[in-house]
């Protein structure tokens, strides 16, 4: 008897990451801690979807009675086509990462929204009524604008390399939102009056781009009165941006905790609950420990 898996049984019901790759996805694992976490009678996987059997997957799934999904790149804007009901902050956005179970066909939303304000908020840190320097327009930089805005910030300055592209994120802000947007180049970030919140949405820090910052005078961080930078990147867990950051006495955070809560917001959006602040607390100890161990 002791080799009987009792942990899977009929009753078991199944969510899923979906995207094309998808093998490298973190989320089994966070959502499986969860799940352990929780007593839930779940299990998560990831399933690999070519873009031309996206509408047969989404119809097979929600045939097979999946309750939720993921859904990662290259799948976040053509999956908006499938769904019964979008969140507003998903058409916002232009995309959809988490998907709900109802009678009618899935709902979309987008928790990448809310893992950045979790991350911050548990930080110790609130968005409303603060300045907030956003580094990058492109698809992570969507979500964070979308964040600020939703979350009352004072002042949205959305700073990108290419500066109409920051116009058209500023617009969309001030129109969906009423929110107070600036937008400027990244060279010209060093000529606002303040940032109380820097958040970092570009590759500057990752890949063949490590060792650099998006910020190359650090003297910027005492200057424009900095108390938190947030780096969407957590590889390398610490970047240039947030070395420099923390020398000048800023409170230093990168992406992981975003993608933990992110999968959290997710779950919360599934089973129509919240979690207590200490199982976040727990969840996001449990799983940085592992992440810097083993991957």
């Amino acid at each position: 008897m002791n080799n009987i898996n009792t942990t899977v049984k009929g009753t078991t019901e199944i969510y899923t990451v979906i995207g094309c790759p998808v093998r490298h996805s973190f989320s089994p694992v966070i959502h499986n801690t969860i799940a352990k976490l929780t007593g839930r009678d779940i299990i998560y996987t990831a399933m690999e979807v070519k873009p031309e059997r996206l509408s047969d997957a989404i119809k097979g799934a929600h045939a097979l009675g999946i309750k939720g999904l993921n859904v990662t790149v290259p799948h976040k804007i053509a999956v908006m086509e499938e769904l019964c009901y979008t969140d507003k902050n998903a058409k916002v956005i232009n995309a959809v990462n988490t998907l709900k179970y109802t009678d009618k066909g899935y709902e979309g939303y987008n928790t990448d929204v809310i893992g950045v304000y979790y991350a911050i908020k548990n930080s110790g840190f609130e968005i409303k009524d603060k300045n907030v320097l956003l580094l990058g327009a492109g698809g992570a930089g969507n979500a964070c604008a979308v964040m600020a805005a939703d979350k009352g910030c004072k002042k949205l300055y959305i700073a990108n390399r290419t500066v109409e592209k920051a116009n058209r994120l500023s617009q969309i802000v001030k129109e969906n939102y009423g929110c107070d947007a600036d937008a400027i180049s990244l060279e010209d970030i060093y000529d606002i009056e303040k940032a109380d919140i820097v958040i970092n949405s570009t590759v500057m820090g990752f890949g063949k781009n490590e060792g650099i910052s998006p910020v190359r005078d650090k003297s910027f961080f005492k200057k424009k009165n900095v108390e938190l930078v947030f780096d969407a990147i957590y590889t390398p867990w610490q970047t240039q941006l947030l070395k420099e950051a923390a020398q000048c006495g800023a409170e230093a955070l990168n992406g992981f905790d975003m993608l933990v809560y992110q999968a959290v917001a997710a779950e919360e959006i599934w089973f129509g609950e919240s979690f207590e602040s200490e199982l976040k607390e727990k969840l996001c100890e449990e799983l940085r420990k592992y992440y810097r161990e083993n991957c």
